[in-house]
């Protein structure tokens, strides 16, 4: 399949290559730092690591003595105050956590399509972020396109497995699932309530199509994988999408009289079971070191109508 892409899309080839905490200690009685814990990560995961790469520390001192460890799709201020009361100081995100793909770095030059760079180090919510992590001992590094070379793809199976599908992938393609037939209504539904949604979910084609295959796409999906791919399946659940590229291709196919349904939850939001899958492989390969999962949910509401 068409792998969810990170902000970056640079490193497909992968596969090939504190304040107020009381720090663990390892086996030879040193602390473990938030460099020795990413030196670890990426001895276990393996591939290149360049420094220019989008995967990296992002903010606070990786010297840092390492309390616990919470992974997120995104270090959003909830997210990092969430972290400071489990007393958790390395915050492992999948996501920017300063809003663009320079991810604090200074403005750079736009580019064509895809606006600025990123935020200056003078943008008041930058500053206030950066204050916060450094007032709270806490250190933030980015994992992303070393998480999704991974080839067990865990960005898609975290997301069947909120979903309550892992059991019903179709062989040879992680991405395809045949789910228990139900109108689209009553499948949109369930997913609403299995991820928790307020507003952030969207849907749209034929609510009464029967679905059966369902396609899973955390994350952005470009418009060539829909295009590829929609007319294999009775569903798509993707991130986000571009509204005037695949949605109203959806759109259009529907009043084509194509029954298929596509369905958007959020883009951070479908990304969020993946990095709970993180967090338990984080345990599984550092015992001595406690690391959670704390999700970023849904942050859109609705008007009363």
């Amino acid at each position: 399949m068409t792998r969810p892409a990170c902000i970056s899309r640079r490193r497909f080839a992968l596969m090939a290559g504190t304040a107020g905490v009381v720090p663990l200690g390892v086996a030879g009685g040193e602390p473990l730092t938030a460099e020795g814990v990413v030196r670890r990560i990426q001895t276990e995961l393996g591939g290149d690591w360049p420094a220019t790469g989008s995967d990296g520390f992002k903010a606070g001192d990786p010297s840092t003595r390492v309390s616990g460890i919470a992974t997120t799709a995104m270090a959003t201020l909830d997210v990092l105050k969430q972290a400071v009361k489990a007393n958790t100081n390395l915050i492992v995100t999948y996501e920017p956590t300063f809003y663009s793909r320079a991810d604090g770095r200074e403005r750079a030059e736009s580019t064509p399509g895809r606006g600025p760079v990123g935020f200056g180090a003078d943008d008041p919510v930058v500053k206030l972020k950066r204050e916060f992590i450094e007032k709270n001992g806490l250190v933030v590094f980015r994992l992303c396109d070393h998480w999704l070379a991974r080839k067990e793809n865990d960005m898609v199976t975290g997301l069947a497995g909120a979903l309550g599908w892992s059991t019903r992938r179709v062989k040879n393609d992680d991405a395809l699932y045949d789910i228990p037939p139900a109108t689209a209504a009553a499948t949109v539904a369930q997913i609403r309530n299995k991820l928790k949604l307020h507003a952030g979910l969207r849907a749209v084609g034929d609510r009464n199509a029967l679905i059966r295959r369902v396609l899973l796409f955390p994350g952005s999906m470009t418009p060539a994988t829909m295009w590829q791919r929609y007319s294999e399946v009775d569903l798509i659940v993707a991130g986000e999408v571009r509204e005037w590229e695949n949605t109203h291709y959806a759109a259009d196919m529907f009043t084509a009289g194509q029954k298929r349904a596509l369905v958007t939850t959020g883009r951070v939001v479908s990304e969020d079971p993946g990095m709970r899958v993180c967090a338990e492989w984080l345990q599984s390969v550092l015992k001595e070191v406690p690391a959670k999962w704390i999700g970023v949910g849904d942050p859109y509401w609705r008007p009363a109508a």
